[in-house]
């Protein structure tokens, strides 16, 4: 995969410390309801178990739309495929936070899925064009919005929703994520498409005998984590 062009060691990770704060936003909406499942079914007078849907959907959603938004969008710039999933997810979280009924609810949370599928599928492979040199730390760094998220940012979203409300968690997550949309536009540089992803590659990863274990193992780790914090 080529690099981006030249630019200066602050400048490049500066726009690896975007892509983090996309996946805090992402991973952060994404599991926001955990702690918030039982307001959500009293504002809409159904059983807790139903507001569980709220967690369901985006996994579903996500798990369809990874391969299909590569290989929809497998031609279109890289930073444009980022700002725009971070816009949908904005919509998503103001959707949430404004929801007069339920199934506007979980419609919210299926744009939350969209994001979850597009955004980690382009943007966690991205450290090598932005800090070649210093890929495996700026991966690192990517990826640790994933544990910030679920030890920072639910917490304090849920901190949020007990002391204001729980749509106002998600309208503060709304804001946040068009923070980060500002600074992706600002900070990331072009990164036009170099190789293509279409069918016929994904089929090829599937069918790899490497690739299967690691599958299998990435999906029951996820199936994991989410079980265990829905019944802390």
């Amino acid at each position: 995969m080529s690099t981006v062009e030249a630019r200066s060691p602050l400048a490049s990770w500066l726009a690896v410390s975007s892509v983090m704060m996309g996946i805090f936003s992402i991973v952060t909406t994404e599991i926001l309801p955990i702690g918030l499942l039982t307001p959500i079914a009293s504002a809409f007078h159904i059983p807790a178990g139903v507001a569980g849907w709220t967690m369901t959907m985006p996994g579903i959603v996500a798990a369809v739309a990874a391969p299909a938004v590569t290989v929809a969008t497998g031609r279109l710039d890289r930073r444009v495929m980022l700002c725009v999933l971070m816009i949908l997810l904005a919509v998503a979280d103001f959707l949430a936070a404004t929801a007069a009924a339920y199934w506007t609810m979980l419609l919210a949370r299926t744009l939350v899925g969209l994001t979850i599928g597009g955004f980690w599928s382009i943007g966690a492979g991205l450290s090598n064009r932005l800090v070649p040199a210093r890929k495996g730390l700026a991966t690192a760094v990517i990826f640790a919005a994933v544990p910030l998220g679920s030890v920072l940012g639910v917490p304090a979203g849920t901190l949020i929703g007990e002391l204001a409300g729980w749509r106002a968690a998600f309208l503060v997550m709304g804001i946040l994520t068009v923070g980060v949309v500002v600074a992706l536009i600002i900070l990331l540089p072009p990164l036009p498409a170099v190789h293509a992803t279409d069918l016929a590659s994904l089929w090829n990863v599937l069918r790899s005998r490497k690739a299967r274990p690691a599958l299998v193992v990435t999906f029951l780790l996820v199936l994991a984590r989410i079980s265990a914090r829905t019944h802390m």
